[in-house]
């Protein structure tokens, strides 16, 4: 560790110690924020500065006797003490006149537990036979996981990954990292965390939610459920909010439906905000001022089938709507067919199995051992009344298709993925058969390349993406910074083509796409995307994916077929032989 970071983090540490101490200025209060944003994993170190001082006070005035008062002590009585900084070993500065301070109060509570133990007039009591046996808590549960996008949690318990369903207890602490995630509380109301974020879930109608940014849908069952953060309370009036709070204790207050009362913690004042309205809280200026309604700025809440699915306490559920039996017509089809797959590609996957599900098959050309991972929910192989073409690009007697988003079920749980053989690290060239039913706006599909496969919460949305997109196809490295290319027609089949490739660069940076290529268009593509400063560095594909879209109906039906990798443009749109 260098000197400049140490003297950040003493330099932090001071900061704290005046934050703790109510003695920070203006120009101090900028500089923490400035070395917050700078180093934001120096927030975790704040933070416990911060609670374990706010445990420590709590507990020394709970144990104090009735009827002293640590704040009308009179310290002249005590000796003096030289004062000296130490530094404690989560790196808070304190002085010794401030631990003397804190152990002679510690003394005095001890001698008075003494004298009310019985000690005082010469008869020593049995305390062993004075303490009881301990009943366990009874311990309830006031909230649930929903689902995840690309979470990654700091949870000693858990690990890093907390699977969909993971009921938490009261007085639960979790830390999400990066990410975001949907909890419904017991009480019906359920909130979406993007992190970095900390909330505590003390019961199901009140946690303390210490940093980070936090939307709520709170139903009439729910009604009065509170968001206590280090500076305000928030106390639901029936309604959809959110809420931003940074480590320093600035709060934004969003009020999208209904109305919320919001008390700052050091005023009597109780505001009231109504649909549409949006305030800041900061130090400086206790009541709020008035700020921009900003939707946009927060995660989708969880949808009221979520919220309904999880009351049974079986979460995620079973997909309501079956596939038809499709095993025997799948059987049928494969007999004397020849492959889909050209010759001389890198991968290649047909689909071509017996069976009716994806998961775990172990076919096609390139790809690891282990076979695919799919939700069968949501994913079928099956036979179509005609087989995918276009030109002279013809798929198999088989096709993969995938449904919609059931909103009672996690928002990314229908994914599907599979490992490479040998991974990808020189630019290379992709084709895919696609045909869409039930096309409008709101409608998403995407085959992605990732180095790691991921939970079942992992989204892939910062490396290489293709496909549709507001009924268009496109191709990014990150989200809101597409490509596009022609418009799809609902129940066409399309050839989508693209290219990944490393110009100049050790890590893909340049997307490519064709949409139904004619002739020589190799030199031409449809749509160029480049590297944002948000995707990704990526120097190796491992794992190559699909998904659709948490907007998309489940009624819809999306159809793929001859998914093809190779080296070349022509090697990837030349017909089998």
């Amino acid at each position: 560790m260098n000197s400049s970071y140490e003297a950040i983090q003493k330099e932090l540490a001071e900061l704290t110690c005046r934050v703790l101490d109510h003695s920070l200025t203006n120009e101090e209060d900028a500089r923490l924020t400035e070395i917050l944003t700078e180093y934001p994993e120096l927030i975790e170190d704040y933070t416990n500065q911060i609670q374990v001082d706010a445990v420590l006070t709590a507990d020394l005035y709970a144990a104090l006797p009735e009827g002293v008062d640590l704040e009308t002590l009179d310290t002249a009585d005590y000796p003096t003490v030289v004062s000296e900084e130490v530094e404690t070993e989560t790196g808070r500065t304190i002085s010794l006149w401030q631990s003397v301070t804190v152990v002679t109060v510690v003394l005095l509570v001890g001698f008075a537990l003494w004298l009310n133990a019985g000690w005082w007039d010469g008869e020593p009591v049995n305390q062993v036979a004075a303490i009881s046996e301990p009943k366990p808590p009874v311990l309830s549960h006031v909230g649930m996981l929903l689902d995840t996008e690309d979470a990654v949690w700091a949870d000693e318990d858990l690990g890093e990954e907390i699977a969909y369903g993971t009921r938490f207890t009261a007085g639960k602490l979790l830390w999400l990292k990066s990410g975001i995630a949907r909890i419904r509380f017991e009480s019906g109301a359920g909130v979406v965390l993007e992190g970095p974020a900390q909330i505590k879930l003390n019961s199901s109608m009140n946690a303390k939610f210490n940093y980070g940014k936090l939307a709520a849908y709170v139903p009439d069952e729910a009604h009065g459920f509170t968001i206590d953060t280090p500076e305000i309370q928030i106390v639901d009036q029936g309604t959809r909010f959110g809420a931003v709070v940074d480590p320093l204790g600035k709060a934004e207050v969003h009020v999208f439906e209904g109305q919320v009362d919001v008390k700052p913690q050091s005023a009597a004042k109780t505001l009231n905000l109504k649909a549409s309205q949006a305030v800041l809280f900061s130090r400086q200026n206790e009541l709020g001022a008035a700020i921009r309604l900003t939707p946009t700025k927060f995660a989708d809440v969880p949808t009221l089938e979520q919220l309904t699915a999880a009351k049974s306490g079986n979460y995620p559920p079973m997909e309501a709507v079956p596939f038809e039996r499709e095993a025997l017509r799948n059987e049928y089809a494969l007999i004397q067919t020849k492959s889909a797959l050209p010759k001389g590609i890198l991968a290649g996957e047909a689909f071509e199995y017996p069976a009716t599900s994806l998961l775990q098959q172990t076919g096609g050309v390139g790809f690891h051992y282990e076979g695919w991972w799919a939700d069968p929910n949501f994913t079928r192989l099956m036979v179509p009344e005609q087989r995918m073409q276009w030109g002279d690009l013809e798929g198999g007697p088989m096709v993969l298709q995938s449904r919609g988003h059931h909103h009672a079920y996690p928002s990314l749980a229908h994914r599907m993925a599979r490992e490479l053989a040998e991974p990808l690290t020189e630019e290379f060239y992709f084709s895919l058969l696609v045909k869409y039913e039930g096309l409008d706006k709101n409608d998403f599909f995407a085959l992605w390349f990732d180095d790691v496969a991921g939970g079942k919460g992992s989204s892939h949305s910062r490396v290489p993406n293709f496909g549709l997109k507001e009924k268009r196809f496109f191709a990014r490295f990150e989200v809101n910074q597409e490509g596009f290319s022609a418009g799809l027609v609902e129940g066409e089949c399309f050839l989508l083509v693209g290219r990944v490739m490393k110009e100049q660069s050790s890590d893909f940076n340049r997307l490519e796409i064709w949409v139904n290529p004619v002739g020589d268009q190799g030199e031409t593509p449809d749509a160029v995307v480049e590297l944002g400063k948000g995707a990704k560095k990526l120097n190796a594909v491992h794992v190559v994916g699909m998904r659709i879209g948490q907007y998309t109906e489940v009624s819809d039906s999306l159809f793929v077929d001859r998914l093809v990798l190779g080296k070349t443009f022509e090697s990837v749109t030349q017909p089998v032989e």
